[in-house]
């Protein structure tokens, strides 16, 4: 079974600090995002228990809420709230849409931000950084019974454009286990976590790991170990403590 983790061997004490970076930025986005009036329908007065909820790894995702909200307010999705808000896809969640996202947790990102020498948050890769995030992202609404279904009547494999508009997710189902899985356009599947969470603008899942729409991270951003050692950290930063001074 997958479990959920966040942490990177040999971190310690400097994760922590990290840590805490990271929540004031998912804070300081909070109330950027309150600021700011959504035009997604959702329960003008929330009270909790109201409606219907999901508990996810300890954290209850409402689902009269917009799909932003939901990945601000989770833990294990903290990483990808900072990639969605540096890269300006967070603003984009909180429209009408609708909007189908396969989140990731934080790890494969972290291992992300391992493999690019800790330069994937560079300012000069947000484009990179926008691309790979924008193909978790499928405009439209589709519940796992939609997917299904389209499988079914397709005979196989489906595909559907993300929100870049250049690449497209494939979906299937796995013979045997009749598992749903993504696939990217080098072969490599993904499995789903958590299913199928109906939003105010949309749907949520939770993925277990991290596909791409063709880029090859180190080799595309360029990086190398010996540029690593030149970084300095900024809390806040997707925490694997590599290329990174603490």
């Amino acid at each position: 079974m997958f479990r959920p983790h966040g942490r990177v061997e040999g971190v310690g004490m400097r994760r922590l600090q990290s840590v805490a970076g990271r929540v004031v930025l998912v804070a300081a986005m909070m109330a950027g995002l309150s600021a700011c009036e959504s035009g997604a329908r959702q329960d003008p007065l929330p009270i909790v228990g109201s409606s219907n909820d999901i508990v996810f790894a300890d954290v209850p995702v409402y689902t009269d809420r917009t799909v932003d909200e939901s990945i601000v307010g989770s833990l294990e999705l903290t990483d990808y709230a900072v990639g969605l808000y540096r890269t300006g896809l967070l603003s984009t969640l909180q429209r009408n849409g609708p909007f189908t996202v396969f989140a990731p947790p934080n790890a494969p990102l972290e291992q992300q931000q391992h493999d690019a020498y800790g330069q994937l948050l560079a300012p000069a890769n947000a484009p990179l950084l926008k691309r790979l995030l924008a193909y978790t992202i499928v405009p439209g609404s589709y519940s796992e019974q939609r997917l299904r279904t389209m499988i079914a009547h397709q005979h196989g494999p489906v595909a559907l454009t993300t929100l870049d508009g250049r690449d497209v997710l494939t979906f299937s189902v796995e013979p045997g286990t009749g598992q749903l899985l993504l696939q990217d356009p080098q072969g490599r599947t993904n499995r789903i976590w958590l299913s199928n969470v109906p939003q105010s603008n949309g749907v949520l899942y939770v993925t277990q790991s991290l596909l791409s729409p063709g880029v090859r991270l180190a080799a595309d951003i360029g990086a190398s170990p010996a540029a690593a050692g030149q970084l300095t950290y900024v809390p806040g930063d997707f925490s694997t403590g590599v290329g990174a001074r603490r």
